[in-house]
């Protein structure tokens, strides 16, 4: 592996008499990938970690040829750190954690290299600043009955137009089985879809559209409400994000107080 090392010395100040002393810290970064991705014009990109007196850093660097940074993405941030989750058994956390490990990344890394490189040819390297992507896991809701956990993945191949992406996932807390949320409500599927849409205004064009694209991955439940996110282009004529939010006392006479997550 490659390796590459930069000694940095810090002037610390005392008594504003000037420098009394310096620390030299030692960062190494270390080679992890060579051509991660090759882009059309035959330029590559590798990804290097680095290591802070020994200490291994939370996020990768991607690098162009020339040493230009490209891309800064931050190591995936399990459950484990979360509150909701230290409460669990550990037979049900390990199945949590199992269940996310099998996910692994909810963003495709490929094409925000390659977005990002693209803005890279058209600003020059001078005017560019890397792209970021951070991914994290925390529980919103919880029930005696249910853990409800979502993921959140803020990323952006342009630091001007970040995007953020939820996704939900609802485990039973005896067990650590991944429930489906329909399962969880006492109506049908349909009917929730119906109220859930009928929370964004009285067309019946726009609730219907909005009612089918609901996607329960989507769905991200809170103590008092629930959101549901629509990416752009989730349904028709919708050209931008959307996050729906609905008090639960909207769907009063649909749910019980047991059904969901948040009502525990």
């Amino acid at each position: 592996m490659k390796q590459r090392m930069v000694s940095l010395a810090l002037c610390g100040l005392v008594l504003l008499t000037g420098c009394q002393r310096s620390t030299v810290q030692e960062e190494i970064w270390e080679l992890e990938q060579e051509d991660v991705v090759t882009f059309s014009d035959g330029e590559t990109v590798d990804r290097w970690r680095g290591y802070q007196n020994g200490v291994r850093e939370s996020w990768s660097v991607y690098e162009l040829s020339d040493g230009t940074t490209l891309f800064l993405e931050d190591d995936v941030a399990g459950p484990e750190g979360d509150e909701g989750y230290s409460a669990l058994s550990e037979e049900v956390q390990a199945a949590v954690s199992a269940w996310y490990q099998g996910v692994g990344k909810r963003y495709d890394l490929t094409a925000l290299l390659e977005t990002a490189y693209s803005r890279y040819q058209e600003q020059g390297k001078e005017q560019f600043e890397a792209g970021r992507v951070t991914q994290s896991v925390a529980s919103t809701a919880s029930s005696d009955q249910a853990i409800c956990f979502t993921v959140t993945v803020d990323q952006a191949a342009d630091p001007a137009q970040g995007e953020q992406f939820r996704y939900s996932a609802i485990f039973d807390r005896e067990t650590g089985q991944r429930l489906e949320l329909w399962s969880l409500l006492p109506q049908s599927e349909a009917a929730i879809r119906q109220a859930i849409a009928a929370s964004a205004g009285s067309d019946p064009t726009v609730q219907e559209r909005l009612a089918a694209a609901i996607d329960p991955e989507r769905v991200i439940l809170f103590p008092d409400h629930l959101e549901v996110d629509f990416p752009a282009g989730a349904f028709e004529g919708q050209n931008i994000a959307y996050t729906l939010s609905v008090d639960y006392t909207q769907l009063a006479t649909l749910l019980e107080s047991y059904t969901l997550p948040a009502n525990g």
